[in-house]
């Protein structure tokens, strides 16, 4: 019997039965969840990087729909006041506002990690934004034409219809009522969604600021550098509040959402 045995353990492993141990199997899956725990998270970073350059694309087409208007209909020499909520934002202010570095919101973006995204032109139960220009958003002008020109025309039949109260079908967006908090609130936002990446969709991984789970940004535009004398106008997001309040949008992956890339610095 023991001869048996011996004669087994001293048989080449060649002649053996080919397989893995046991103890081999656990080794290789300890290796390959240690793998992909570095790798899995380092593409899906990649991914969505590449995500939000596409987005940010977006304010350079816009940049470049607003700047024909300002050269083809001399936007800033019209007669008209833009009111915002019971503002009165004159067209005496509006380069002004333009070389300041905060410049002048176009509109409001809400992002939220379960609700879609939330567009409208002003927010004057939460954000205090007297440089707000929703008020030449509202009809449809210059400024208006600027956006359909860039792809946002959703966009600018959204700040139309949401100061009028009155939501339309068959323009490109949808609109809805949700309760948060026990009040209901009207969201809008273009059927057909105008971003692709997680972070202009709302990012569940994204640290909460507002009321209800949401993160509130606004699309702004000045003159390149603050110089009016430039006569070219820059496209960037900004954080409407919490810690990062005042400074462009910059996402975890590190993209920031700016035409102009000094406001990034």
């Amino acid at each position: 019997m023991l001869a048996e045995i011996l004669k087994k353990i001293s048989t080449p492993r060649t002649n053996r039965k080919a397989g893995f141990t046991i103890i081999e199997l656990m080794v290789v899956i300890i290796i390959v969840n240690l793998l992909s725990g570095v790798a899995v998270p380092k593409l899906t970073d990649y991914i969505e990087r590449t995500r939000q350059k596409i987005d940010l694309l977006k304010l350079y087409d816009l940049r470049d729909g607003l700047n024909r208007a300002l050269y083809e209909g001399d936007i800033l020499n019209i007669d008209e006041s833009a009111t915002c909520s019971g503002r009165q934002n004159s067209k005496g202010n509006l380069s002004k506002w333009l070389a300041s570095k905060d410049g002048v919101t176009l509109f409001i973006i809400e992002l939220h990690d379960i609700l879609p995204a939330n567009f409208q032109p002003d927010n004057k139960n939460r954000i205090s934004d007297n440089q707000n220009m929703c008020g030449l958003l509202t009809s449809d002008g210059f400024w208006s034409q600027a956006l359909r020109d860039a792809g946002f025309d959703a966009v600018a039949n959204i700040l139309i219809d949401r100061q009028t109260g009155k939501y339309k079908k068959d323009k490109g967006y949808t609109a809805y009522e949700v309760k948060i908090n026990g009040q209901n609130w009207w969201r809008t936002f273009p059927t057909k969604p105008l971003f692709v990446s997680k972070a202009m969709n709302g990012d569940s991984d994204a640290a909460k600021t507002g009321v209800g789970g949401q993160n509130r940004y606004n699309f702004k535009i000045r003159w390149t550098n603050g110089n009016e004398s430039s006569h070219f106008l820059e496209v960037f997001i900004q954080a409407a509040q919490g810690s990062n309040k005042g400074k462009p949008f910059t996402t975890r992956q590190g993209v920031c959402f700016s035409t102009e890339q000094r406001l990034c610095n």
